[in-house]
Parts: C-alpha cells; structure tokens; sequence
C-alpha cells in the first residue's frame, strides 16, 4: 500500500512538473532574446522549426518507425525533447499553417472552410491571413530576435492591390522570406497533371469544346445553304467561344505561371519556377540564413 502511495505521489509530482514547464517553454519561446553588446552574454537561443507537409508521426524512427530511416531526426530527439502530445488544427496547407503561427483555430482568422476549397487556389486573389493577427514570430521580433521563414508560405500575398503585399510573411513577423508564396500543386510540374478544382476545369473545358463545334456546325450549314443562320448569332457564338476558352484556359492552363513563382522578400526572382533544383535551393538558403 505505501509502494502505491509512494508510486501515485511521483506521477502527481510528474503531472505537476509536465504542467509547469509547458508555460516555461512558451515564455523562453516568446519573451527571451533582446539585443546584447559589450561583455554581456547573450544566453538568448537560436532555434528552427520545421512544419513538414503530409508526415504523420509513425514516419520517423525516433517514434517507432522501423522501416525508413531517420538518424538525424532521431539525433535532434535523443539529444533534445520528445513531444508526444500535439493539437493539428487541419490536415492540409493553408489552415495548418495558419493556426501554426497564430496558435488559434483557422477559422477565427478567416482561414479556414468546407467544401472542395480549403486552401488559397490563386495568389492573385485577395484572401490570406489578416495582417493584424499576432504571429509568433511578431513577438519574437519585439523580443530582438530576426526571424526568416524559408520554404512554403500559402497563406497570401496581397489585399487591395498587387503590390500591397498585406499577407506577405514580411508584414507578419518574418524578417527574411525566400521561397514558395504558393505551395507546390501538381499543376506547377510539367507532366504531373491537375489538382486544382479538376471538375470546374473539365467543365469549362466540355463547354469550350462544344461552342466551338457549335459555331463550326452553324458554319458549315449557313455556308452549305441547308439554313440560313443570322450573321449576328455566329457572331454572338464566335465571342461566347472567346470568353468561355479565356475562362478556361487563362486561370487553368496559365495557373503554374501565375502561382508557381518564388519569392525572395517581395520580389519575384523565379516565374514560373523550376521545380528539379528547387530543394536544393531552399537548403541552402536556410543554411545562409541561419550562418547569418
């Protein structure tokens, strides 16, 4: 009976101490880290995260994989902190990402949905994450720290108009940006295929296709003198066929050009980007930023 009490009172103890460094953890995060000169130390830590899309936690070995190989994962974990316990507010880009840096439910910045569109589909739109909302890296700025983000953003670029950059990661506490605004669709490797709204695209596609045999049927009839077709409605197909293939074509078929861009800071520096050599780039600028 004593063993148990004894036992019941360590997990207790153990319960108590998890409780108290989670709030420690958070307030080192966040509140450490003002500019140091002259003999002060700066005792201030240097730290990266990285938010990997479509990894579940029985992928790494530190956590029970035994087929894939993970060595410096698993070095990070043996030589650090192991979490077992988190929240995934989604499981895809954009509302994943937004309550990532906020630590807030998606929706209550506005960047979550339902339906068949869950993410930001087109970077000359005007939705993303609301400029004022705090970000973790706003406070560790406040706190003197540079803050970069290298890789995917997926949460906007511009508000009012192009240019204004309101969703851009420089307005939201990150000091350094180079990488995708985007995200990395099918649609930005040639030869992979669609993934953006596939069934609007075949839509607009079929009723492209069948206007235009339309207006070639109506030709050839009015030509063959079986019926006599007014001028103005061949008219009116040949402009329908014009907007119906722009609606199509100019946001589907352009769409790697306009999304698949990479940005360093708020200039454009790849349009559209080139995917083969793409991960050694991002590498590589980390390793500058963080030499930096």
């Amino acid at each position: 009976r004593n063993l148990s009490k004894a036992g019941s009172l360590g997990r207790r103890v153990d319960l108590m101490r998890s409780a108290m460094l989670a709030p420690l953890l958070l307030y080192l995060l966040l509140a450490a880290g003002s500019d140091v000169t002259g003999e002060v130390v700066d005792k201030n830590p240097n730290f990266v995260f990285m938010m990997v899309d479509d990894l579940g936690i029985g992928d790494i070995g530190c956590y029970g994989n035994n087929t894939i190989r993970t060595p410096n994962i698993d070095r990070l974990a043996s030589e650090g902190v192991k979490l077992t316990q988190y929240i995934a507010a989604a499981p895809l880009c954009t509302p994943s990402r937004a309550a990532f840096v906020t630590g807030r439910y998606p929706l209550r910045s506005g960047m979550a949905s339902t339906g068949s569109v869950q993410v930001l589909l087109f970077l000359g739109g005007s939705g993303g994450l609301p400029p004022n909302e705090t970000t973790f890296a706003k406070r560790l700025q406040q706190q003197g720290y540079t803050t970069g983000l290298v890789g995917k953003w997926h949460l906007g670029v511009n508000c009012e108009s192009r240019g204004d950059h309101c969703h851009h990661p420089n307005q939201l506490g990150f000091t350094y940006f180079y990488g995708l605004p985007f995200t990395l669709f099918n649609d930005c490797v040639p030869g992979e295929g669609s993934d953006v709204l596939v069934d609007l695209q075949l839509t607009l596609q079929h009723l492209t296709l069948m206007l235009g045999l339309g207006l070639f049927t109506m030709v050839c009839v009015h030509l063959c003198g079986v019926l006599e077709v007014s001028l103005w409605l061949l008219v009116l197909l040949f402009f329908l066929c014009i907007v119906a293939a722009a609606v199509w074509y100019v946001p589907f078929v352009l769409l790697r050009t306009w999304n698949c861009i990479i940005m360093r800071n708020q200039d454009v520096i790849e349009q559209p980007m080139t995917v083969e050599t793409l991960p050694q780039r991002l590498l590589t600028e980390a390793q500058k930023f963080i030499r930096r």
